[in-house]
């Protein structure tokens, strides 16, 4: 993630005498990749938050709220919050000297679509025909199973219910196996496991199918067009965050 920029507003606390100097960045908010919010993260979402925070006399941060944000509810006004308290400024200063004061920074987020990593090609046992078959006539039997869901961390949870709801069943309708994926991908579990034909019933340690399918899958589907389409979607619906430009640092 690149923090493109952070600029700082302050005012004097009520009664207080007017500021003749106001905060600046000492040590500006230092995030990193793992900080983006995962879901504007994968589809490629840009975000600014405008804080506000009381400061010290020594220039620290604290009693930050988030005043706005645009996307709301992807979880840009929590992580600007916490990079915000963890930054420093130079203190206010009136006629007396260094005092407390109120202060808004805004935080700019601008970071590349985070596209998964193209798994290695399968280099486990090739299926012989039975396996072949078995694993199609499973994907037949079992269209309905969770199994063709995307598993991956969408990160959903600070979305509203209705807008959470919506994006699921988008990732759900775009990300799902097709029979052809899903045969091959458990006829590589029989493979492995070496078992001819999918048992009569469900196994005991199905979870441990479940992780195997996920994992042996992993070659056979691009995710790039879906995330595409995903973005397409979510930005027709909702707000698709600021077109950022780098700013000046204080």
């Amino acid at each position: 993630m690149a923090l493109l920029g952070q600029t700082v507003t302050a005012e004097s606390l009520p009664d207080a005498p007017p500021l003749t100097v106001v905060p600046a960045w000492r040590t500006p908010p230092a995030p990193t990749p793992d900080d983006y919010p995962h879901f504007a993260s994968v589809v490629g979402i840009n975000g600014e938050v405008q804080v506000q925070c009381r400061t010290s006399v020594e220039g620290r941060l604290s009693a930050c709220t988030p005043m706005s944000a645009r996307p709301a509810n992807l979880g840009f006004e929590e992580i600007a919050v916490r990079l915000v308290e963890a930054g420093l400024v130079t203190p206010a200063q009136d006629a007396s000297g260094p005092v407390e004061a109120e202060i808004i920074a805004r935080v700019p987020f601008s970071v590349p679509m985070a596209l998964p990593p193209k798994p290695p090609a399968w280099d486990g046992p090739e299926p012989n025909p039975s396996q072949r078959a078995a694993g199609e006539d499973y994907a037949r039997r079992h269209r309905a199973d969770p199994l063709i869901r995307s598993r991956l961390p969408w990160g959903l949870q600070p979305m509203s219910p209705e807008m959470r709801q919506t994006v699921k069943s988008w990732i759900d309708e775009l990300f799902a196996r097709s029979d052809q994926v899903r045969g091959l991908g458990m006829a590589r579990v029989l493979a492995k496991r070496d078992l001819d034909v999918f048992p009569r019933t469900k196994p005991d340690d199905w979870d441990d199918w479940t992780k195997e399918m996920a994992s042996v899958m992993a070659d056979l589907f691009d995710g790039t067009e879906a995330v595409a389409e995903l973005r397409r979607r979510f930005c027709a619906h909702y707000d698709c965050g600021p077109a950022l430009e780098g700013d000046a640092a204080p």
